[in-house]
């Protein structure tokens, strides 16, 4: 069962709430204890077994959440970048071999030695 729980920091702690129940709001300083908690009040108010609750946590702080997607989207665009590149590398080596280059050759095209050539080509 997926429980959603609200997010939202009032007055120096975390105020997080199921919205489809009235039972289940608790406070608490830190975000890392909510889950469990949640679960353990689902498991007493809803009859719902801890193991089969899955609580989702969504987290209101307005501008701040947004911002925060936003540089966590920024932080991953270089590894996608970098994985891309080594895809486009790798093709272009491949063409190049199907020119009947030899590994020299393409590391003196692509600026390195022939033993990274290699390793691209497996």
């Amino acid at each position: 069962m997926e429980i959603e729980a609200e997010c939202e920091r009032k007055a120096g702690a975390w105020r997080v709430r199921v919205p489809d129940s009235d039972k289940l709001l608790i406070f608490t300083k830190h975000l890392d204890l909510d889950t469990e908690q949640i679960k353990d009040l689902a498991h007493e108010y809803l009859r719902v077994d801890r193991c089969d609750a899955v609580v989702k946590v969504v987290k209101t702080m307005p501008g701040i959440v947004g911002d925060l997607v936003a540089a966590q989207e920024k932080m991953q665009e270089p590894q996608k970048l970098q994985e891309e590149a080594s895809r486009e590398i790798r093709e272009v080596i491949s063409r190049l071999r199907t020119e009947v280059l030899s590994m020299r050759d393409i590391g003196v095209l692509l600026r390195i030695s022939p033993q990274p050539v290699a390793q691209l080509v497996d």
